[in-house]
C-alpha cells in the first residue's frame, strides 16, 4: 500500500491562514476544506497516470484507492493506494479473441499503450490460448489460459474435465503503474500546485462570510 500526504503542510498553513488565527474555528474549516479538494485532486491525477499507461482499466479497479480526509479536531489527510493481483489478461487486446484457432506461438496480447504485444509464457505450461470461462462474477465470458504440460484434456469424462492443470493468466493491474517513484513525484507536484491556491480561496471565502455577518475585525 501506498500513503500520499500533501508535502509541507503545516508550513504552507500558518503561513497563508495568518489573517484567520484569532478565528479558530473558521481557520480550521478552511485547512480541511483547502486538503480535501487537494486530496481529491490528487485521486484524479492517480486515475489519469493509470489510464494513461494502460489499454485497458476498469473502474472498479479504482476501488482501492480511498482518501483519509480531514474533519473537525484532525486537520490532516492522506491519499492511499493499493494493489491488486491483476486483470485478466483478456482484456488487454489477445490475439485471437475467441477459442478455435491457436497461432504456435500462442496468444499474444498488448498490455500497455503503445507497447509491443507479446505471449506470455510460463515455464513448464503450454502456449497461452483462450477458453471460455467457469465460475466467478464473469461467469460464461472468456479469459488467457496456459495448461501444464504432461496434463491431458479429457472432455468426455465431464464438463469440468478441460479445467485439468489449467492456469488463467492475468496482467499488472494500473495501479502498479503509480508504484513508480515518477508517478508519485507527479502527485505530490499536484498536490504542491493544488493547495496553496485551495486554501488561499478558502481563507478568503471565511473572511467574506465574517466580513458579510459583521464579525471581522
Amino acid at each position: 500500500m501506498i500513503r500520499l500526504d500533501i508535502p509541507n503542510l503545516e508550513e504552507t498553513i500558518q503561513s497563508l491562514t495568518g489573517p484567520l488565527q484569532h478565528m479558530p474555528k473558521e481557520c480550521e474549516k478552511a485547512a480541511a476544506r483547502a486538503i480535501n479538494r487537494t486530496l481529491s485532486a490528487m485521486r484524479a491525477e492517480a486515475i489519469r497516470i493509470a489510464r494513461r499507461a494502460y489499454v485497458y482499466v476498469p473502474g472498479r479497479v479504482f476501488d482501492k484507492m480511498y482518501l483519509r480526509t480531514a474533519r473537525k479536531g484532525a486537520v490532516q489527510g492522506s491519499l492511499y493506494i493499493a494493489g491488486q493481483r491483476g486483470i485478466s489478461l483478456y482484456n488487454f487486446r489477445p490475439q485471437p479473441k475467441y477459442p478455435g484457432k491457436r497461432p504456435p506461438s500462442g496468444v499474444s496480447v498488448q498490455v500497455r499503450k503503445g507497447g509491443v504485444r507479446r505471449v506470455h509464457e510460463m515455464l513448464g505450461y503450454s502456449k497461452p490460448f483462450i477458453m471460455k470461462k467457469k465460475r466467478g462474477k464473469e461467469f460464461g465470458g472468456y479469459g488467457v489460459f496456459v495448461r501444464k504440460n504432461g496434463v491431458k484434456n479429457y472432455r468426455k469424462q465431464g464438463r469440468h474435465s478441460a479445467w485439468k492443470g489449467v492456469q488463467m493468466l492475468f496482467g499488472a493491474s494500473p495501479i502498479q503503474s503509480l508504484l513508480r517513484k515518477e508517478s508519485q513525484q507527479q502527485l505530490m507536484d499536484k498536490a504542491a500546485e493544488v493547495f496553496p491556491r485551495r486554501l488561499q480561496h478558502e481563507v478568503n471565502f471565511q473572511i467574506g462570510k465574517l466580513a458579510v455577518a459583521g464579525k471581522w475585525r
